[in-house]
């Protein structure tokens, strides 16, 4: 046994009971009792002597099974040796980071990207949490980061990762920053605005680091640019048609969007309107592909800018069918006709765009089209939004559109924000805890979604708010049906 010891291993599908084995001491007879419920691909140090795993062999009945040690989530105890594997699944882990996104995504082979990262520090102390970064001699991976687009309930948590020591050393390393192309300044500015038949572009977009260099001498500093600032690594503009951000073993990071024109031999992103409206809905799409499994992160993407999508992946202008629809003049075989071109629309952009998990574009937001909703046809959706916002994120007719058009009997909502609901009542006691150990507690272990799969099968889990028995999680499957050629949610019922 000695030839296949390996220090790392990972906790098996759906999820692994961590026990303890403990003595009677009035009969002398052990028994194991529950320590933790540990996620699929949690992972966990077996423990070695002598070059072997310390292991035990306990017969229960005619079932005779073996256990290893191990720690793993600051616990040791004993899982069957079976619950153990050497294969790292992909992790997705969506943030509670109040009103906002943020998203931490490790493949398998051990690369950490940030999609977003809230506001208020709340990435920055589950980053610290998670690497245990109040130890001095601990450090985190080197991270890749992408900015979906520069509204501050997206970007502004990135200046406490981004922040220098004393030292003037970065404390997390950030490898590149890839962003849309549109660097914000002070006043709003995105770029450069151009009219062309009759509409109105932002160009001069930042493509690479050196545009970007040359955008932050010529544009008053905002907010969004001094927090650009305060890291060194390069500064990437992406689109349709950039390289994929990973495209490793069988995992790609695709960049769907934002879809720009050519005008004038430069690319140009077309004005939704205001300022607001087009830095969202040209945040940056990322599709995250491992396996049979879809994932499709959006930003902030607005009505308009979906059926911008739609047009640029199916060739239909479905913004242009609608306003026809308006007319009362149509004939009913009129109405049909366009009608059943916004379904050949519908059904031509999900051969790119659709997907089996959904994170909810603007945190639940009103402003979307059901014709998106339809073209992404996923079985769960995860939607990230806060407590203290004045939008009353998500909006009711939101949760029943997605619910409509999600696919499967028994489809799926996720929210960080419904995850981290807080209690009824406090206890006096607990006003004893430092407000630091309460908010980071709040946000690394109940508000988190987290996500886990192999691309065949798949787990969607968030902490439940008080242990049942012999369970820390409210955990939902999907696993691959190649008779169906589709995920499907595999239901199961409360213990």
């Amino acid at each position: 046994m000695a030839g296949n010891i390996k220090k790392v291993g990972y906790a098996t599908y759906p999820s692994v009971k961590l026990q303890d084995l403990v003595t009677d001491p009035n009969t002398g007879k052990t028994k194991f009792t529950f320590l933790k419920e540990l996620l699929f691909g949690d992972f966990m140090s077996p423990m070695i002597e002598d070059d072997h795993y310390v292991t035990k062999t306990v017969t229960s009945g005619k079932k005779t099974e073996e256990y290893i040690r191990v720690h793993c989530r600051n616990k040791d105890g004993w899982i069957k040796r079976s619950e153990m594997q050497f294969e790292r699944p992909l992790e997705i882990n969506f943030i509670d980071v109040g009103q906002g996104d943020g998203c931490h995504i490790v493949t398998p082979d051990d690369k950490h990207f940030l999609i977003d990262a809230g506001k208020s520090d709340n990435m920055y102390r589950f980053l610290k949490w998670r690497f245990n970064l109040r130890s001095p001699q601990n450090s985190a991976p080197p991270f890749t980061v992408v900015i979906s687009h520069s509204d501050t309930d997206h970007y502004l948590g990135f200046g406490t990762i981004f922040a220098k020591t004393k030292e003037e050393k970065p404390q997390i390393k950030i490898k590149k920053v890839y962003h849309n192309g549109m660097i914000e300044g002070a006043g709003a500015a995105l770029g450069t605005e151009i009219k062309y038949n009759g509409k109105t572009y932002v160009t001069d977009l930042c493509e690479t680091d050196a545009d970007y260099q040359e955008r932050i001498k010529n544009v008053k500093a905002g907010t969004y640019i001094n927090m650009l600032k305060k890291t060194d690594a390069p500064k990437i503009g992406v689109r349709r048609g950039s390289e994929p951000l990973y495209d490793k073993n069988g995992v790609t990071m695709e960049i769907m969007g934002p879809v720009a024109e050519e005008i004038n031999g430069k690319a140009a992103l077309p004005s939704f309107g205001d300022t607001g409206k087009t830095k969202n809905g040209h945040s940056v799409i990322v599709k995250l592909t491992i396996g049979h499994l879809r994932l499709l992160a959006g930003g902030d993407l607005n009505t308009e800018s979906e059926y911008h999508l739609i047009k640029a992946y199916s060739g239909i202008d479905i913004a242009g069918l609608k306003k026809e629809l308006e007319n009362k003049k149509l004939t009913a075989g009129e109405k049909a006709e366009k009608e059943a071109k916004i379904q050949e629309a519908v059904l031509a952009a999900r051969k790119s765009l659709e997907v089996d998990i959904a994170k909810s574009c603007h945190h639940g937001s009103a402003d979307f089209s059901s014709e998106f909703l339809q073209v992404m046809n996923p079985i769960a959706t995860i939607i990230s939004s806060g407590d203290e916002e004045p939008h009353c994120h998500p909006r009711p007719d939101t949760l029943g559109t997605i619910g409509k058009y999600s696919r499967g009997k028994r489809s799926l909502i996720f929210s960080t924000e419904l995850a981290r609901s807080g209690k009824e009542f406090l206890e006096l006691k607990d006003l004893d805890l430092s407000e630091q150990k309460k908010k980071e507690r709040v946000v690394t272990v109940y508000g988190m979604i987290n996500v886990r799969t192999d691309g065949e099968k798949v787990i969607i889990a968030q902490k439940l708010e008080s242990a049942a028995k012999g369970r820390n999680w409210d955990i939902h499957r999907m696993e691959w049906k190649e008779e169906l050629g589709q995920f499907e949610y595999i239901s199961d019922k409360e213990s």
